[in-house]
C-alpha cells in the first residue's frame, strides 16, 4: 500500500518507521524538516499535557519499545531517574533528541520530502494518508480544539548530575540532563515568551537543582499540539493521529502501533 505521512516530528517519523517496516510504501512530507518541535522537546518519557482514553495503553506500550532501544547505542535513549514533584522517583526512558530524531530517520525506510501541503487534496495519489501535522493540523483539518501550547527548551552546560527533575506544577519546571549538555524548562502558555521568560526558567531549575548552570548555549522553541483529548482516528482514508500535547514522545511507538491498525 502506498501512504504518505504529513508531518516530520516524532509521531510522523515514528509511523514511518512502523509502517515501512510492515511493508508499506510510505512517503514521509513535511514543511519543516530539521527545525519540528520535536526537535526542541526535552523528550522524557511521562504522560504531560495530553489526555484521552486509551493514553494508559498507548504509553505503555512506547515505554516498552524505548526499553529496548536502550540497547541500541545508535538510538541515544538511555534509562534514569526521574525526580518529579508529588510522585517521587521514577525510572524512565530519556531520550536525547540530537540522536533519537537522527536514529528514526535512519532507520525509516522509505522517502522524506520538504514540502508543504496545504490541503489534503493534493495527496490524492496514495491510498492512504497519515496526518501527524502536529498544530499544523489545526489549519489543515480546521480544528478548532487545537490550541497552541508554546514550550521553550534552554538548553545548558550539562550539570554533574545522574537524575532528572521536574516540578508539573504551575510555573512547569525541569531539568533534564542529556549525552553533552542539560535541557532548562519549562513554559507553557498560548503567547510565545520574551527575555524575560527565559530568565525566570534558568532561575527557577537553579534553585531546583543548584548544580545547573545558568550559562545559556541556545534556547529553542516549539509550539505543543495541545487538544482536549488526543485525535487518533480513521476518516475515510485518512488516518489522524495529533493532539498530543507535551507527550509526543512518550506516545509515538503506541500511537504509531494503533495507526497502523487502522490503515489496512
Amino acid at each position: 500500500m502506498r501512504i504518505v505521512v504529513v508531518g516530520a516530528g516524532v509521531s510522523g517519523l515514528t509511523c514511518g518507521v512502523v509502517l515501512s517496516e510492515a511493508g508499506h510504501e510510505v512517503t514521509i512530507v513535511a514543511r519543516e524538516v530539521e527545525a519540528t518541535t520535536s526537535h526542541a522537546a526535552a523528550a522524557i518519557w511521562y504522560p504531560y499535557h495530553a489526555a484521552g482514553a486509551e493514553l494508559e495503553a498507548w504509553a505503555n506500550e512506547t515505554r516498552e519499545v524505548l526499553e529496548r532501544l536502550c540497547y541500541e547505542p545508535a538510538a541515544g535513549v538511555s534509562p534514569i531517574d526521574f525526580h518529579v514533584v508529588g510522585e517521587g522517583v521514577l525510572r524512565v526512558p530519556l531520550m536525547d533528541v540530537t540522536r533519537y530524531v537522527p536514529y528514526l530517520r535512519a532507520r525509516f525506510r522509505g522517502e522524506l520530502v520538504q514540502r508543504e501541503v496545504g490541503s489534503f487534496d493534493e495527496l490524492r495519489e496514495y491510498d492512504r494518508i497519515v496526518n501527524c501535522a502536529g498544530f499544523g493540523a489545526r489549519e489543515l483539518c480546521g480544528d478548532a480544539a487545537l490550541e497552541p501550547g508554546y514550550g521553550v527548551a534552554v538548553v545548558v552546560e550539562r550539570p554533574p548530575i545522574d537524575f532528572a527533575y521536574a516540578d508539573p506544577n504551575d510555573p512547569l519546571t525541569y531539568v533534564i540532563p542529556r549525552t553533552d549538555d542539560c535541557i532548562l524548562g519549562g513554559y507553557d502558555a498560548a503567547v510565545p515568551p520574551d527575555t524575560s521568560e527565559i530568565a525566570k526558567i534558568v532561575e527557577r531549575c537553579r534553585q531546583a537543582v543548584p548544580e545547573v548552570n545558568g550559562n545559556v548555549r541556545e534556547v529553542k522553541h516549539g509550539i505543543r499540539p495541545v487538544r482536549a483529548a488526543v485525535r487518533l482516528e480513521r476518516e475515510g482514508n485518512i488516518v489522524h493521529n495529533y493532539g498530543h500535547g507535551g507527550a509526543g514522545f512518550t506516545l509515538s511507538w503506541g500511537c504509531a502501533s494503533a495507526v497502523r491498525q487502522l490503515i489496512v
